[in-house]
Parts: C-alpha cells; sequence; structure tokens
C-alpha cells in the first residue's frame, strides 16, 4: 500500500526537461542527489522537504556518473554491433518476402477460384440429376392420373346405363329380371378403387449451407494473429511497432462499445393469455408465435399469441427437456436425458435422431446461428458443455468440475458478439453446502467454448440489500438483440437484465406470484410465463422504439 502511495506523489512533481540540471521545484538549485525511492533527480531543498522521508535511498550523482556512462556505452556498443545489424538483415528479409508475397497469393487465388468452378460443375451434375428424377416423377405421375381419370369415366357410363335399366326394370320388369338385376348389382364392385399414385417425396434444403459449401471448397486457415478490422498502418501488434520511450499511463483496461438504448419505465404488455400447463422453455418464431416445451407430459406446443390459442401440438414418448430454433430453417430441435440423444422435428412431425452425446446426460441445447448445436450435459461431478456439427461431430468442449453431480438448465446464443451463456448448476444431487460454486450460476463463454466470466446475481438489489450468490436462483438465460442478458430469477420472482459484460442493468419485473420461463422475440418482445394465481403467459416489451 505504502508504494501505491509513493507513485500517487512521485506523479504530482513537476517534469523535469531531459539534460535540465536545475530542479523543477527549486528553480535556482541544480539537482545533485538520485533519490532512489522515486527514481527522480533531487537538489538539496527537495532532500531536507519532499523526500526527506527517502535519505537512506539517497545518491551523489558524482557517483553514479562511471555506472552510468558504463550502461550507455553498453547500449550503444550492442545497438551498433548487433541491434542495428540484425534490424537492416530483418528489413531485407522483409523486403525479399514482400516480393514474394503478390505471386504467392495470386496462386492461391487462382486454386480457389479452381475449386469454385469444380464445385459448380458438381452441383450442376446433382442439379441435373435431382430435375431429371422430378421429370421421371412428373410423367409417371400424369400417367398414373389420367388413366385413373379413364378408368373412373368408364365406371361412371357403366353405373349410368345401369341405374337407367333398374329404373325400366323397376316399372315394367318381371320378377326374373328382377332377380337376374340384382344378382349383377350385387355383382359389381360399386366402391371408388384406391387411387394408386407415386408418393411425391419432398426435397429437403440443406440446414448448415454455409459450413457445407465451405467443406466441400476446402479449408481456409487465417494465422490467429491477423486482424481483418485493422490491416491499415498503425494498427500493427505491439511487436511491430517502433520502439519508444515508456511513459507513464493510467493501467489499460478493456472496454466493451455498450449500445445506448432508453428503457420504458414500466415493461408494457402487449398481449396476455391464460396457460396453465407447465414450460421449461420458450421458443419464439419470426412470425409471433412461440413453442412450448412441458416435459410431463413430454409436449411441444406452437403457440399463436394474436389468436391465443395453440397452432399445433406434437407428443412424444420420451421425456423432452429443450428445445430450440434452427436460426434460419426454423427447423425444431430438441434433447431429452432418457434418449440420451439430440433430435430434430421434420416436417411431418416425426422425432428425427441427429447425434448422440459423447458422454453423460443432455439436459438443453441451443442452435447456433452458424448452425452448430450447443448442448449442456450433466456429469457425475460437474457438468459440461460442447459444441456439436449436424452430423455429431465435437468441434469445441469446456467443463465445469464440481464435487457432485452438476447440470446445465439453460443455453443461450448473443446474436451480436456470439458469446454463449449458460446457467449451470454443481449441485444437482441437492447438496446443503453453501459454497458459491455449487449454487445456481450463469457463465459465459465466447464462440468456442472459453468461459469469459461468472455472474451469481451481483449488483442486484433487494429489501435485504445487496443478492448473495447462495440468494441467486436464475432458470432461464435469454439474449436480446442488444446484446443485454435477460435470467428469470426465481428468489425474488424477477426478471433481470445484465449486460453482456455481467454488469447488472435493472430488475424489468418483480411478480407477486412464481416467475416461470422465457422467451425473447427477435424484435425484443419478451415472453414470459407467469403465476398471479393462476399461470399465464406476458408477452413484454421494455425497450422505447
Amino acid at each position: 500500500m505504502a508504494a501505491k502511495y509513493k507513485s500517487f506523489f512521485c506523479a504530482q512533481y513537476p517534469i523535469r526537461i531531459k539534460g535540465t540540471s536545475t530542479c523543477p521545484t527549486h528553480k535556482d538549485n541544480d539537482v545533485v542527489f538520485l533519490c532512489q525511492d522515486c527514481k527522480m533527480l533531487i537538489c538539496t531543498t527537495c532532500s531536507i522537504t519532499s523526500h526527506k522521508s527517502h535519505i537512506d535511498s539517497f545518491l551523489e550523482l558524482s557517483r553514479i556518473k562511471t555506472q552510468h556512462q558504463n550502461i550507455l556505452q553498453d547500449f550503444v556498443n550492442g545497438t551498433d554491433n548487433v541491434k542495428i545489424p540484425k534490424l537492416n538483415q530483418e528489413i531485407s528479409s522483409t523486403r525479399t518476402e514482400l516480393s514474394q508475397c503478390k505471386p504467392k497469393y495470386g496462386k492461391l487465388r487462382e486454386k480457389i477460384k479452381e475449386e469454385n468452378e469444380k464445385c459448380k460443375l458438381q452441383l450442376d451434375k446433382i442439379t441435373e440429376e435431382y430435375t431429371a428424377i422430378c421429370e421421371k416423377m412428373e410423367l409417371a405421375s400424369a400417367d398414373l392420373f389420367q388413366t385413373r381419370i379413364t378408368n373412373l369415366e368408364e365406371r361412371l357410363d357403366t353405373l349410368r346405363k345401369l341405374s337407367s335399366e333398374c329404373k325400366q326394370t323397376l316399372q315394367t320388369g318381371t320378377a326374373v329380371l328382377m332377380y337376374d338385376s340384382v344378382s349383377e348389382i350385387q355383382e359389381m364392385e360399386l366402391d371408388i378403387p384406391q387411387a394408386t399414385i407415386i408418393n411425391m417425396r419432398e426435397f429437403t434444403p440443406g440446414q448448415d449451407r454455409q459450413n457445407l459449401l465451405k467443406q466441400a471448397m476446402g479449408n481456409m486457415e487465417v494465422p490467429n494473429n491477423l486482424s481483418f478490422a485493422g490491416l491499415t498502418t498503425g494498427s500493427q501488434s505491439d511487436q511491430n511497432q517502433a520502439v519508444r520511450p515508456k511513459k507513464s499511463t493510467e493501467t489499460d483496461q478493456a472496454s466493451t462499445a455498450a449500445v445506448q438504448s432508453t428503457f420504458l419505465e414500466c415493461p408494457e404488455v402487449v398481449s396476455k393469455f391464460s396457460y396453465p400447463q407447465s414450460i421449461k422453455s420458450i421458443c419464439p418464431t419470426s412470425d409471433g408465435r412461440a413453442w412450448f416445451c412441458d416435459r410431463f407430459p413430454s409436449t411441444l406446443a406452437l403457440i399463436d399469441s394474436s389468436k391465443r390459442q395453440t397452432i399445433q401440438k406434437i407428443t412424444g414418448t420420451s421425456r423432452i427437456d429443450d428445445i430450440s430454433l434452427h436460426p434460419t430453417s426454423g427447423l425444431l430441435w430438441f434433447c431429452g436425458v432418457e434418449s440420451e440423444a439430440i433430435f430434430a422435428i421434420s416436417v411431418s412431425n416425426e422425432h428425427v435422431p441427429m447425434f448422440n452425446t459423447s458422454e453423460g446426460l443432455p439436459t438443453s441445447l441451443c442452435v447456433t446461428t452458424q448452425g452448430h448445436i450447443v448442448v449442456g450435459i450433466g456429469c457425475s461431478q460437474g457438468y459440461k458443455v460442447e459444441m456439436y456439427t449436424i452430423d455429431g461431430r465435437v468441434l469445441y468442449s469446456a467443463m465445469e468440475q464440481g464435487p457432485v453431480p452438476g447440470i446445465v438448465v439453460s443455453i443461450a446464443q448473443c446474436s451480436v458478439t456470439g458469446n454463449i451463456a449458460v446457467v449451470g448448476i454443481k449441485d444437482a444431487a441437492g447438496d446443503s453446502s453453501d459454497s458459491e460454486d455449487r449454487m445456481p450460476h450463469v457463465i459465459v463463454y465466447d464462440s468456442k467454448l472459453q468461459p469469459l466470466f461468472h455472474y451469481r446475481g451481483e449488483g442486484i438489489q433487494s429489501a435485504d440489500g445487496s443478492v448473495t450468490p447462495d440468494k441467486f436462483d436464475p432458470a432461464t438465460v435469454v439474449y436480446d438483440s442488444k446484446g443485454n442478458i435477460l435470467v428469470n430469477e426465481r428468489t425474488r420472482n424477477t426478471i433481470e437484465l445484465i449486460s453482456g459484460t455481467g454488469k447488472h442493468i435493472r430488475t424489468l419485473l418483480t411478480n407477486k406470484g412464481t416467475v416461470g420461463a422465457i422467451g425473447i422475440q427477435k424484435d425484443d418482445v419478451l415472453w414470459s410465463h407467469l403465476r398471479i394465481g393462476k399461470w399465464g403467459v406476458k408477452l413484454l416489451k421494455y425497450y422505447c422504439d
């Protein structure tokens, strides 16, 4: 602490111009001492006033002249004989590499274009193959339809004639004629025959087109230290900067450009309706609807908020623990601990198994903007978060160790930064320990699942003061379009808004009853499952237009 205050006071002294022998504080005096504590040259007056407590560190200038002469001579020798020749050599070598740069990248561009042409040819062949199949199916279906029409028209003519004959028989026919007519009718097949039609198969567009096309083209590796945002001069890394004398500066701090937004004083209710069933997850669609996931029983329901009714319902044989919508295709994905697998809902509402998780029980998932699947997996000691391709290949993995079983109850991705937030619990077995590490908490990872920060309720205020980690109980995490995080906090029955860097912004809503699952539309309309006497759903707007 003393060193801290010492550096503070040193910063208050006047600055002496390089080479000046007079004291900047006492301008009539020459500097004669070096105060080693402050790294400053001082005069005799300074030595008995502002620096008197540093007397043990004083050195006379005349005594250190020889020492500094040696230092300067070593620097000159090292610079002239080693560093300058080495820099000249490095400049020459870099100029040679620069001259080779253009032809090297020219060949690389040609190779990329060549692969592009190959991909185009193969895509053209696949397109020709698919369209030829469509033409064959079209001709076959047309033949079947035309044959059926001819058969039905012949049957129609036969029935018309027979009906006319029966009418005549009823009026004038003998008993024998009536018997024969009835026998003829009974022997005929009067039902319309079942149509024989080719089962038309659907064409399903690729779900991960961009990544699959990149794989088809080839892998383009980019060095980690190459910044595309700053390829102009003056934005190189420190190791490429020219050498300059060090200056006293404040400690560098990482900063994030915050999106300046204006909040409504109180959230505005856009719509509300009763919904007595339980909800584990809410996934709003792009058209004002939302998928609800109910684990007990295993049910998926598509809800229209404007009509306040269920549009579609899908039931499953095994438990569904969490759902997520693909951001571009709208395909619904889900996971369940009983099946230990990741599924997608097909166009015909069938549960299509996509892949199995590597190890452990999948308890939550999120489909990213890149089409990858982030899965939360419960383990015997803690939990882990893994990112998969759609065919089940693990891209990245993060493990949160704990002394007891843990689970991930919610996952969301930020559309602004690509960061991934999870709600994790390392005490899924219900251990009574009050260790902060075992409580429900929010962890934010980058897009490669490298942890950025933990959030355990810091900054939230309650009637009893600040919320402590053991009283912070989030269940669902979502990101809005500004990059802010929303969580439903079950201890205080609130919905909290947190910045993307982990700073509490405000309490959006305090409910008199329980706060259940939340979800958010792209236009920042928040779906919330709330109970005030009875369970219901409210759609809330909290930003000003």
